[in-house]
């Protein structure tokens, strides 16, 4: 039985609420999480996204990618669903890959960008395809992965 059984159990015995698998997991993520970096860190609210009943398959899988060993790889989540051709691995790699700065992303941003797919899948796409411009010069050109402005 995995998290989001036994977050199902709990809701059915009055004891849990929506969500409270993930919140135990951002529990930990912010535990490891230096105070520095926890400065620059904002945890949204997702009662109306990833935990909301409409998309309850999406939370799922989160859900599975919880139950995943540590360290967790969003490769390791078998059969991951697809939104607008994305996946959260592709997702992931996309969105680190694209942005040097970013230095972490955690499950709950991942999975959220699936739900905005689904909501807001032009937004999402922009996201996506977002390169920020050099940062080690200031040129105003669009940084590459590759290294190169």
């Amino acid at each position: 039985m995995g998290c989001y059984e036994r977050e199902q159990q709990a809701i059915a015995a009055g004891t849990g609420q929506r969500g409270d698998a993930a919140r135990a997991y951002f529990a930990e993520v912010d535990a490891q999480t230096s105070e520095e970096a926890s400065c620059l860190t904002h945890r949204p609210d997702y009662t109306r996204t990833l935990f909301a009943p409409e998309h309850d398959d999406i939370y799922r899988e989160f859900c599975r990618y919880i139950d995943l060993p540590e360290p967790r790889f969003f490769d390791a989540v078998e059969n991951p669903m697809s939104i607008e051709g994305w996946t959260a691995p592709q997702i992931y790699h996309t969105m680190i890959a694209s942005n040097p700065r970013i230095v972490a992303l955690d499950g709950g941003a991942i999975y959220s960008m699936l739900v905005r797919l689904r909501t807001q899948p032009e937004l999402a796409k922009k996201v996506l395809d977002f390169h920020p411009t050099c940062y080690q010069n200031g040129c105003g050109n669009t940084y590459r992965p590759n290294g190169e402005c």
